[in-house]
């Protein structure tokens, strides 16, 4: 018979908006013009959103990042290779996270240098460049990310001790009635999308730093 205590957390669901004002007769003469700063604002609050997971600092209306919880594991590479620093974080996550890491996220620099890592022979590690590369590293499947910051990976088990609650989906609203918009014929278009993100087991995530050299 097993026992759990639960400790009563909590996180605010945070809304990521963009916007931006267009004018009546853009929206009149310039055909899809509206399609395509709906789908533009779109991808804007999905780039925010992919910041805001790894690094948001928690304070509204930030969401609290993978990195904003103090007791997730850290360790500096050192002088091991890429590939063994991080496996040594993925054991780390197994015995002292208690968890079974299924994913690490690079910065697209970062998974570059292991990418182009050689042996002395010069053959390439991670496959023939004519071949479409592996994007897994010790069976881990690698995410890519320019919010990642730079020299630091993160492995973790992203799918059972982390939860994206998502409010509301990206919706778009539009209005002329902001400020003097409609007396200078301007429509302001927003998109807005309200997300909370929890970590159930911080110590199931290692972030391995200091990666500058492979």
């Amino acid at each position: 018979e097993q026992a759990y205590v639960f400790t009563r957390r909590s996180r605010t669901v945070e809304r990521i908006p963009a916007s931006i004002p267009v004018t009546d007769e853009q929206l009149d003469d310039v055909p899809a013009i509206e399609d395509f700063l709906n789908q533009a604002l779109g991808g804007d609050i999905v780039r925010r959103l992919d910041l805001q997971c790894y690094a948001g600092n928690g304070t509204t209306p930030n969401l609290a990042g993978i990195t904003d919880h103090a007791d997730i594991q850290t360790q500096a590479k050192g002088a091991d290779p890429v590939p063994d620093a991080v496996y040594k974080a993925m054991t780390l996550v197994e015995v002292t996270g208690r968890a079974v890491p299924n994913a690490v996220v690079f910065h697209p620099t970062d998974w570059q240098d292991v990418r182009l890592l050689r042996t002395a022979d010069g053959i390439y590690i991670w496959g023939n460049p004519s071949e479409v590369g592996p994007e897994f590293i010790w069976g881990l499947r690698v995410a890519k990310s320019d919010a990642q910051t730079l020299n630091t990976a993160v492995v973790g088990d992203w799918a059972n001790y982390s939860l994206l609650a998502v409010k509301r989906g990206i919706e778009v609203q539009t209005t002329n009635s902001h400020g003097t918009f409609f007396k200078e014929n301007l429509t302001a278009i927003r998109a807005e999308r309200r997300l909370a993100l929890a970590v159930y087991r911080p110590e199931a995530f290692h972030a391995i730093t200091a990666m500058q050299t492979p």
